[in-house]
């Protein structure tokens, strides 16, 4: 390890300014993601499970912070320990080492080496890393998901004229016919509006998991605090949403960033599906976010249908992991092993 690269365990009384310093180094990653935001973290680290602990890695040169690794150590599957990105439960990306690109690699050999001596713990697990990072770990990586993206013009105009001429029809269409209903598109304004979209949010959500017969991951008490804390706390929440007759009928919600805007949830009510109120207001807040000079419209992970009306660009997301040499991780190996030649055997 570089002697000048030095790794220190934040306590939780010193975590409130290292936060800051998150949010002031995710602005300069090579891609600047809210889910490396200090906003974020600091809510998931209110948000553990109960057996969970928090384990917030920094790397110093000469006293000053250059990288942030938080990091949570959860149960596993073997009775042991796994130490995976604070935040991870809440299905975030991209994540990463909080880092500028020109120190990352140098931090990230300093925090592996750190962690092969640090005791209980059997597998280091990075979820949803971007392509760019895997060679600064050196770790064993496989893609998982991908996430694709919009580069936004100024002129929402420009953007549709991507599409041919009968699909531009169709989705002018489509907004027209809301709009002619009497609807119209909301968005939030302060901490207090924040309040009564996410409670739209919720319900409409649940309404329509429950119209599915879904198992859905944004219910449940944790989620819900979580996001309620962000709603009340962070400048970056934003929330779109279609009103018609004085009632909301469909909400996105998501996080503008360094100039990109996070997709993170949306629900619509399924009483109104003769509106197509999920597309018109994916429509208008693609027009709204273009309008504000919004440079990119980030899908987060998942390569759903209607994603691909708007976009065929994506970047893969990785996992990449480290082994500390446990029985338990041992193990874990060769159950990969045998998932990957179960994955061959029936691809043939």
């Amino acid at each position: 390890m570089n002697p000048d690269f030095t790794v220190e365990p934040v306590v939780k009384a010193d975590l409130c300014p290292v936060w800051d310093v998150c949010t002031e180094i995710a602005q300069n990653m090579s891609y600047p993601s809210f889910f490396c935001s200090g906003d974020w973290l600091k809510a998931s680290a209110e948000h553990l499970c109960r057996e969970d602990s928090l384990l917030v890695l920094v790397v110093k040169l000469d006293g000053r912070i250059k990288a942030v690794l938080p990091l949570v150590s959860k149960p596993n599957a073997l009775g042991g320990r796994d130490l995976r990105f604070l935040g991870t439960d809440f299905y975030p990306d991209p994540v990463g080492l909080i880092s500028r690109p020109c120190d990352r690699a140098r931090c990230a050999k300093a925090l592996h080496e750190y962690l092969l001596k640090v005791p209980d713990w059997d597998r280091f697990i990075l979820d949803w890393v971007l392509e760019d990072e895997l060679a600064d770990w050196n770790l064993p990586a496989k893609s998982v998901s991908v996430e694709p993206f919009k580069i936004l013009p100024r002129n929402f105009d420009d953007l549709l004229g991507e599409f041919k001429q009968k699909k531009r029809y169709n989705l002018r269409s489509m907004v027209r016919k809301f709009l002619e209903s009497g609807g119209e598109l909301v968005s939030s304004v302060d901490n207090g509006t924040h309040t009564f979209f996410l409670d739209a949010l919720f319900a409409l959500h649940q309404k329509r998991a429950l119209e599915r017969a879904l198992e859905s991951t944004f219910e449940g008490g944790r989620v819900e605090s979580l996001h309620r804390l962000l709603a009340q706390e962070s400048s970056m929440v934003r929330f779109y949403g279609l009103r018609l007759h004085d009632k909301l009928i469909a909400v996105i919600y998501g996080f503008e960033f360094c100039n990109r805007f996070f997709y993170y949830q949306v629900a619509h009510d399924p009483a109104y599906g003769d509106l197509s109120p999920g597309s018109v207001l994916l429509f208008l807040a693609l027009e709204n976010c273009c309008s504000k000079g919004v440079t990119e419209f980030n899908f987060l992970q998942g390569d759903e249908s209607y994603k691909g009306i708007w976009t065929n660009e994506s970047r893969v997301l990785y996992r990449c992991d480290m082994k500390r040499g446990t029985w338990r991780s041992h193990l874990f190996s060769v159950l990969d092993q045998s998932k990957e030649l179960c994955k061959r055997v029936r691809g043939r």
